[in-house]
């Protein structure tokens, strides 16, 4: 049984390896020999690097032509592994009904269904909405987004933090 499994992830080892063969060679091109581990946090690294421009894009708009409106907490998402957020609506000047997922956990204000909160969002998508306020909150998230990427990026381009 201890071999089947041995021999299994030794297949599944190999098969990651040979997926970045292609990044491997294009790492060697520029004179780097990076072990299979530092390219996978550098592709991580740049994954999430993705996420946190796109959520700096939003707030960066925001900030330029941001409209602020009155919302209502409609629902609880629980659904993921990670806190329990609230689902904001809002109506925008027109009059037509939006909904957003807050990315922000819960709080005492926002923990109940029915409560009144304050909305900034975009007049030309309005689907790009947030909450207004909370800046603490808003910046203990951007900071461990940054934390993780800085530490991914730092196991890939830190030679001897990690080897295979």
């Amino acid at each position: 049984m201890e071999q089947s499994w041995t021999g299994f992830w030794a297949g599944v080892s190999e098969a990651f390896h040979q997926a970045l063969s292609a990044f491997r060679a294009i790492a060697e091109a520029f004179g780097r020999h990076p072990s299979d581990m530092q390219i996978w946090c550098f592709l991580c690294g740049v994954f999430f690097m993705a996420i946190i421009a796109m959520q700096s894009y939003g707030d960066i708009v925001l900030r330029r032509r941001g409209a602020v409106a009155s919302g209502k907490v409609v629902g609880i998402d629980k659904s993921s592994d990670g806190p329990d957020t609230p689902i904001i609506e809002f109506a925008d000047r027109l009059g037509k009904t939006w909904r957003f997922s807050s990315y922000l956990p819960v709080n005492g204000t926002t923990g109940s269904i029915g409560a009144a909160v304050e909305v900034m969002y975009d007049p030309h998508h309005p689907k790009r909405a947030r909450e207004v306020g909370r800046p603490l909150m808003k910046m203990v998230h951007l900071v461990v987004w940054y934390a993780i990427v800085a530490g991914l990026m730092a196991l890939a381009f830190w030679p001897g933090l990690i080897s295979d």
